[in-house]
């Protein structure tokens, strides 16, 4: 069975308003069975947009309660009982020093204190009131704390509803936007395709027709050579004649050689037109860094300015050997900036009708490792070569005919192995090796031609 404390204790809790935690006044009881004293259930629901029970938080549809005599009855027998000590069964509350019960409450300590302590030097100048009083006063604050929590708890709970609206809303938000993204992707891609059929087509009627005319003049000049094999074995034969019979008819024997003459025999002037990709300079411009030069690794002659921008020649000229690929006639100079991963572009500013390189080398004593375009003179005229030096491919792999006037971009993805040179001004791709893998340190790479006025200017 359970002690006389514990059952004065349970006693007590069962009379007392869950709301101002006192005995009930004028208690009432709602819908959902719990009591509170009626002014308190009217001060918590005045305050409050919905009418929740305090205890339990169900919600009632309307303002409906009703009176509970018996248990105000119930509480009103135990508050006559509070002073013969049911309140304290156990003797609590009363004065160690004195022995009496704590009747007064210090507000400046905030503590309970009994008569004769209010009577003392520490408490004189203190302000006291009955216990009844601050207890009623600590209830007042108490619950204007819990109208106050409560206040705040649904401005919470609004909150975090407003919250998880809005995580939901932001997740149908990503979602959208990742199927926007995919879509205007696969319309962008389904348009490069389409423009890429369009490009390859362009090439390919333009190609044909090109071919078409070079192949009728290979006819024609095959048909011009063996008209010319003709003559010559006809006037070989001519030779042959007795004088008079040579002579007789010597005027139209070169007026016929002369018309044979006469015949065109110059190249013809066919080329397939070099088209550009709309767009993609403009997403490889984007890519451009600052490239210098480095003066400790200039050979020796190299002239180069105070920005680090410009190179030219000023030593001793030296002829370039005819069809040489080798360093013989040239002297360079490395870039400052070294490269082991990411994508970079730069420009070069390359001088007309002379010997020059530019590329990438790596970062080794010879220079195992290049890629490069270079302008080399062939039989009396020049052009631009794409030459590797790699384990996988070496020599020359391209060559066109030079150009005038030219700006040279070139561009590094390091990762994919990619080495590219662009002609910048007709914005078209010059040449792009076969991708490979790169490792180690790759370095600008500048050679020129050991000639007078020659000069490179890396593009600001």
């Amino acid at each position: 069975m359970a002690s006389c404390p514990e059952s004065v204790e349970d006693l007590q809790k069962e009379v007392t308003c869950p709301i101002c935690m006192d005995f009930f006044t004028k208690p009432v009881s709602i819908q959902c069975g719990h009591s509170f004293c009626h002014s308190c259930l009217l001060r918590s629901w005045q305050q409050a947009s919905t009418l929740l029970c305090p205890e339990c938080r169900s919600v009632s549809q309307q303002r409906e309660y009703k009176a509970n005599v018996r248990l105000g009855k119930l509480a009103d027998i135990l508050k006559k009982l509070r002073p013969s000590g049911l309140c304290n069964p156990e003797g609590h509350g009363k004065c160690e020093v004195h022995q009496k019960v704590k009747k007064l409450f210090c507000e400046d300590d905030q503590s309970l204190i009994c008569v004769s302590c209010s009577q003392s030097q520490e408490h004189e100048t203190h302000s006291l009131c009955c216990t009844d009083e601050a207890a009623e006063n600590c209830r007042g604050k108490l619950q204007e704390t819990v109208t106050s929590l409560w206040k705040k708890s649904e401005v919470v709970a609004r909150q975090l509803k407003y919250e998880k609206t809005k995580f939901s809303l932001l997740e149908m938000e990503i979602d959208i936007q990742k199927k926007n993204i995919l879509s205007e992707f696969h319309k962008f891609i389904q348009l490069l395709h389409e423009e890429k059929d369009a490009y390859l087509s362009n090439l390919q009627t333009e190609g044909r027709s090109t071919l078409e005319r070079q192949n009728r003049r290979i006819s024609e000049l095959t048909e011009q050579s063996q008209e010319l094999r003709e003559k010559i074995t006809e006037l070989e034969e001519e030779c042959k004649k007795p004088d008079l019979d040579l002579l007789q008819d010597v005027k139209g024997v070169f007026k016929k050689n002369e018309l044979v003459l006469q015949k065109d025999t110059e190249p013809a002037r066919t080329s397939i037109p070099i088209r550009s990709i709309p767009g993609l300079m403009e997403w490889i411009f984007s890519l451009k860094v600052d490239i210098t030069l480095d003066c400790t690794t200039a050979d020796h002659g190299l002239i180069i300015t105070e920005d680090l921008k410009s190179v030219r020649y000023g030593g001793v000229q030296e002829e370039i050997p005819n069809n040489s690929w080798g360093p013989i006639g040239f002297a360079q100079v490395l870039g400052t900036q070294s490269f082991t991963s990411g994508k970079y572009y730069w420009e070069v500013e390359v001088p007309n009708n002379t010997a020059w390189c530019v590329g990438f080398c790596n970062k080794s004593k010879d220079f195992q490792n290049s890629f490069v375009l270079s302008n080399r003179q062939v039989n009396n005229s020049f052009y631009l070569f794409a030459q590797a030096q790699h384990s996988l491919y070496s020599h020359v792999q391209y060559r066109q005919a030079s150009v005038l006037d030219l700006k040279v971009g070139i561009f590094l993805d390091y990762e994919h192995g990619e080495i590219s040179f662009y002609h910048v001004k007709k914005r078209y791709l010059i040449y792009t090796f076969p991708t490979t893998s790169f490792s180690g340190q790759f370095l600008p790479f500048f050679r020129l031609s050991k000639t007078k006025d020659c000069s490179l200017t890396i593009c600001s």
